[in-house]
């Protein structure tokens, strides 16, 4: 689907220099809270409930203002690998607590405890990894499913050409809110179909991916 003329108008006048500042180690991830009238009332990263074009458009000019990338999020609150991809780039290590559901059943909350099973000490590069997200991007999650124009953000942005149908989806955009570039999960993504089926990242490749959608984005 392609981006209606009057969209791209509408996005277009949304990049406004707002007055916002931020230390280089505060990440910056929209939305900055959830409702908790909103639905179910237990949904941590995604807002269910906003206008999500409103929302990108807000993190888009915090992003243009600091000199930033926009990192899209493109999931759903009951997508577990959109609970572990915030919480690595939040710098979480070792332990990792998550609620997530089935799209069949959204609503019907699981919670498990993942432990990284790690040969070495993983500090050092969790925090360098927080810190290059918090440095060089601003964070907007997406809700997919639920909240009012979240498939349209794929229009608007062009980035519907390039998705495969796959949750989270993980792109940046240009400062005009043009699509950029796409997360391969192939290339970052470390797992154990065991037991305890672990679901995380390899820092060091995932740190090399988000530099190329931060490039790609800059042009």
């Amino acid at each position: 689907m392609k981006p209606t003329f009057a969209l791209k108008l509408l996005l277009a006048g949304s990049l406004l220099i707002l007055p916002f500042a931020a230390t280089s180690n505060e990440l910056i991830s929209f939305p900055a809270e959830t409702d908790q009238k909103c639905r179910t009332g237990r949904a941590k990263i995604y807002d269910e409930c906003t206008d999500q074009i409103a929302l990108f458009k807000t993190a888009l000019s915090r992003a243009n203002s600091e000199g930033k990338t926009l990192l899209v999020s493109y999931g759903a609150e009951w997508c577990i690998w959109c609970h572990v991809f915030e919480a690595y780039i939040e710098g979480g290590k070792t332990r990792f607590d998550y609620g997530y559901a089935t799209p069949d059943a959204p609503d019907k909350i699981y919670h498990s405890t993942l432990f990284e099973r790690e040969a070495n000490d993983v500090s050092e590069m969790a925090a360098k990894l927080q810190a290059y997200v918090a440095s060089h991007f601003v964070i907007v999650n997406i809700d997919s499913r639920f909240a009012p124009n979240g498939t349209a953000i794929l229009d608007i942005t062009d980035a519907y050409s390039q998705y495969n149908g796959g949750l989270p989806y993980i792109f940046t955009v240009d400062k005009t809110g043009e699509f950029a570039a796409s997360l391969n999960p192939d290339r970052v993504e470390s797992r154990r179909d065991t037991e305890d089926w672990y679901r995380g990242y390899d820092r060091t490749k995932l740190l090399l991916e988000l530099q190329r959608l931060e490039t790609s984005a800059k042009g």
